[in-house]
């Protein structure tokens, strides 16, 4: 699905979450894998006891069921919800998108962000990913987590920021005439 963009605005970074959240659904695939195997290779056998070797042409079709169920139920979906997941970062938004069949964006305009940080684990340092934090003021708080190369996409979206018209983070204000104003707001000529 491509990003609908106003007139004039470009994308500038866009990409998936690191891929650190399928270690744990591709070691239960690998498992699974390894596990079903042995079984199918273990009922396989012509040494089997007496009344297993009577359900073993019915346990082997069990096994790969099996083995297809767990595959289906708890691999497939984490797979789905990173290889479908997006951040975007636009010169005017940030975009996240989420969700296979339950598609969810949540967008933010570059103007709202007052404050970034990052948050990092030592396996987040190692991998260069973490979770961005934005303050949207308010005690309203958004978190972005696993984003690859942190340090460098933060720096992309400050830079964003401080390329936007001034009058675009004050609702209109004109900051950048000469005002003929004091810092309490009277006019001083």
């Amino acid at each position: 699905m491509r990003v609908r963009l106003s007139q004039g605005e470009y994308i500038i970074a866009a990409g998936r979450p690191h891929a650190r959240s399928l270690w744990k659904p591709l070691a239960l695939a690998g498992a699974t894998g390894a596990a079903a195997g042995y079984a199918l290779g273990w009922l396989g056998r012509d040494t089997l006891p007496g009344q297993l070797a009577e359900w073993s042409p019915y346990l082997q079709p069990a096994v790969i069921v099996l083995a297809l169920l767990v595959l289906l139920r708890y691999c497939l979906p984490p797979v789905l919800c990173w290889f479908t997941g997006r951040i975007i970062l636009t010169d005017r938004r940030l975009i996240r998108r989420q969700g296979v069949l339950l598609r969810r964006e949540h967008e933010i305009a570059l103007a709202a962000i007052y404050q970034l940080e990052i948050r990092q684990t030592v396996t987040d340092r190692m991998q260069r990913s973490g979770t961005l934090v934005l303050d949207l003021g308010h005690g309203r708080i958004m978190q972005y987590p696993a984003v690859p190369e942190v340090h460098r996409f933060r720096s992309l979206v400050v830079s964003a920021i401080g390329q936007l018209p001034l009058t675009a983070m004050f609702d209109g204000v004109d900051i950048e005439g000469d005002g003929g104003y004091d810092y309490e707001g009277r006019d001083y000529d």
